[in-house]
């Protein structure tokens, strides 16, 4: 594999925004690698694949995703809508904290305006970094970081 120019400065713990495009096998195909500081909540932007109602569960990024009753669920205008208004196709974007144990859990949602293109978006920390296969773990995915990603924000 060839080196990815910034991936060696990467840490584990550091907090990223990594934008780009999941995998069928679970994987995400990193685009874009930011640096990011502070402690925001990990965030999961992404289109609907599917609406689950009897589980309350949504279907991102190739992932089953439980909004718990406790969720704050907001459409366009931040106004709350209810997990029944929730469609295939929709983009949202959830706020939340994740652990290994647990997985990623939302605490809020709330739906996008389509900017025109499908790049989703994974927000969280380096839980672990293979540099030799250019593969970073970032909420629970394996993050795959070619050539053709860049990084930034050191």
């Amino acid at each position: 594999m060839a080196e990815v120019l910034g991936l060696t400065q990467l840490k584990v713990g550091q907090r990223v925004k990594i934008k780009g495009n999941p995998g069928a096998n679970g994987d995400f195909r990193a685009l874009e690698v930011n640096v990011k500081p502070g402690e925001d909540p990990a965030v999961m932007e992404g289109k609907i694949q599917a609406v689950d109602p009897e589980n309350r569960t949504i279907r991102i990024m190739n992932r089953e995703i439980k909004l718990g009753e406790n969720v704050e669920i907001k459409n366009i205008h931040r106004q709350p809508i209810s997990f029944e208004d929730l469609q295939e196709g929709d983009l949202i974007k959830l706020k939340g904290g994740y652990s290994e144990s647990e997985g990623f859990v939302p605490k809020k949602a709330k739906l996008q305006i389509f900017k025109g293109f499908d790049i989703e978006e994974l927000q969280g920390y380096i839980n672990r970094i293979d540099a030799h296969t250019g593969v970073l773990d970032v909420l629970g995915f394996q993050v795959v970081v070619d050539s053709d990603a860049e990084i930034e924000g050191f």
